[in-house]
């Protein structure tokens, strides 16, 4: 469309070109065809360049859109994670014997008769009386002697480990060691139906058992160094 309305000042100069050759032709009529030839020029010049300026389309100019501004979010802070509450779980209480005690010379009770039990049960012969006396104490020497321990006639951790060496008792056992067992039960912690026989039978296996059970010991019945030491050191 722009090609074709340019085409038309080129139609309006031969226009003018012939009009001008017939006016040299003819003068007589030069003047008023002149004029009028002139008028018409202009005239169509005029329309051409409003034709062609309503022809040619203007070019849009771009309107440039403003970049988004990228807004940065946030980071999302992490929610603080509840951490579980404490659990505490009962531990155990281990179970603490207190240390053997000591016997010497003057003292009595039912410690004193599971001594002489003992020492019997060993091949010394001593009165079982329930008393610490010189003889006892003679006793206890010369088990400290035998066994390499210092004699100092005081039955204390070492020579009460020595005395129950090997003096582990269970039901269907009899004995001196039994006795000083039956000795503690009953004169000691009150179980009154044990008699003191040296015979581990099921009265003397229901008293350990009860007895293992009260002071948090294994119940099994079996008088080892363990229930040994806590029917001697171990208060009623």
């Amino acid at each position: 469309m722009i090609i074709q309305t340019l085409e038309e000042p080129v139609k309006l100069f031969a226009f003018l070109l012939i009009s001008t050759a017939l006016v040299a032709c003819s003068p007589a009529a030069a003047a008023d065809s002149q004029a009028t030839m002139m008028a018409m020029a202009v005239e169509l010049t005029l329309q051409a360049n409003a034709e062609l300026t309503a022809e040619v389309t203007p070019t849009e100019t771009a309107t440039e859109t403003p970049a988004e501004t990228e807004v940065a979010s946030p980071t999302p802070q992490p929610s603080p994670t509840e951490l579980p509450a404490a659990t505490h779980t009962p531990t155990a209480t281990a179970l603490v014997i207190p240390d053997w005690p000591l016997f010497r010379n003057g003292d009595s009770g039912p410690e004193v008769f599971a001594i002489q039990h003992l020492l019997r049960s060993h091949g010394h012969d001593v009165t079982v009386d329930g008393l610490f006396g010189p003889q006892t104490r003679q006793r206890v020497i010369a088990f400290q002697n035998g066994a390499g321990l210092g004699t100092d006639g005081i039955v204390g951790p070492q020579t009460w480990a020595a005395l129950i060496q090997g003096r582990t008792v269970d039901q269907g056992d009899t004995g001196q060691a039994v006795r000083a067992l039956q000795r503690l039960l009953s004169g000691k912690f009150g179980y009154n139906q044990v008699n003191v026989d040296g015979q581990f039978g099921p009265l003397t296996r229901a008293a350990v058992d009860d007895f293992q059970a009260k002071n948090g010991l294994t119940v099994d019945g079996i008088v080892g160094p363990q229930t040994w030491q806590a029917l001697v050191a171990m208060e009623p």
